[in-house]
This record gives C-alpha cells, sequence and structure tokens, in this order.
C-alpha cells in the first residue's frame, strides 16, 4: 500500500470520528436542553399550645380585728399560639375546706403541720366583681392567644375577721391553661 492511501484512510477515519463527536456533543446538548418540572406539596398542622406562669399572690399583713377584707391582686401570663383559645382554671388548693367542689372551691391556707394547724380562709376570683375563680371550663378565665405573653389578674380577699393567731399562712394553687377544642 501507498502512503496516499494510507494518509486519505487516516483522514477518513479522523473525520468520521470527529463526525462522530460532534453529533454526540448535539446530542448530549439537546438532551439536556428539555426540562420536566413537577410539584411537592408542603404541608404542617399548627397547634394550639400555651404555656402559663404564675406570680405569687401575696397579702399584707392580716388583721383578724380589721372590719375590712384583704385584698389583693397577682399577673397570670400566659403565651399562647396566636389565635388560639384557652381557659385559665384554678385548683381547689392544697388546703381543701369541707364542701369544696372545683366549681365553688373553698381554699384555705394554712399554719403549721398536719392537724394542729390553724386555717385562713380566702378566696381566688376572675374579676373586681368577685366572679369566683375554679377548676372547670365555667368558672375559668378565656384567653385568646396572640403568640405573645398575655397577661391575665387574679384578685385575691382573705374575709375579715377570722379568729386565728400569728403566724405564716401558705396554700398552693395549681394555675392550668386548658386548649379550647374548637
Amino acid at each position: 500500500k501507498s502512503m496516499k492511501t494510507k494518509f486519505n484512510q487516516r483522514k477518513i477515519k479522523l473525520a468520521i470520528v470527529s463526525a462522530m463527536l460532534v453529533g454526540s456533543a448535539g446530542f448530549s446538548i439537546a438532551g439536556y436542553a428539555a426540562t420536566a418540572t413537577g410539584t411537592m406539596a408542603v404541608q404542617t398542622t399548627v397547634a394550639t399550645a400555651c404555656t402559663i406562669s404564675a406570680a405569687a399572690l401575696t397579702f399584707a399583713d392580716y388583721d383578724p380585728t380589721s372590719s375590712s377584707d384583704s385584698d389583693a391582686t397577682a399577673a397570670i401570663s400566659s403565651t399562647c399560639t396566636a389565635g388560639g383559645a384557652a381557659k385559665i382554671t384554678m385548683s381547689q388548693g392544697a388546703n381543701i375546706q369541707d364542701g369544696s367542689t372545683d366549681a365553688v372551691p373553698k381554699r384555705a391556707m394554712k399554719t403549721g403541720d398536719g392537724e394542729a394547724g390553724q386555717i385562713l380562709a380566702y378566696f381566688l376570683y376572675s374579676d373586681n366583681d368577685l366572679t369566683v375563680w375554679g377548676n372547670t371550663d365555667a368558672t375559668g378565665k378565656g384567653v385568646t392567644g396572640t403568640g405573645s405573653a398575655v397577661t391575665t389578674t387574679v384578685h385575691g380577699q382573705i374575709p375579715k375577721q377570722q379568729a386565728v393567731t400569728a403566724g405564716t399562712f401558705t396554700d398552693t394553687v395549681a394555675v392550668t391553661d386548658r386548649k379550647s377544642v374548637v
């Protein structure tokens, strides 16, 4: 074979390989040029949630000989999901008295331990109109969440002229923020 034939065969092979590369590059570009689009659903449910804290309700020194009731207030701070409805309720306390119910609690502070301790009756109200604050939906205080802290005031009252001796009287009341079911 002559050198010229080998040279022509090389040119033909080179031309074929070049054409294949250019052709495959063309297919490759065309393959990526077409785009398909789909959608993805994204979903969650925002639940009504609340946190609550209550400041201590501290009365001034009680004078059992006074002709006036002793009044005090405390703040309850609740933070609930914006737009969520909740009801703040209060337990009967740790020193439940005879005849006390969740709807009409008869609360008392106590001094000393066990049966020997004295009791000092008191009441909790949800407003200045002396609406009893109990531990039921009907006797709780409704709040609507804003996403920020909402302050609710509890009004306390120790009735006048209770016969007790000097001492420190205490009670503990559970304060609950119940989510309303809608």
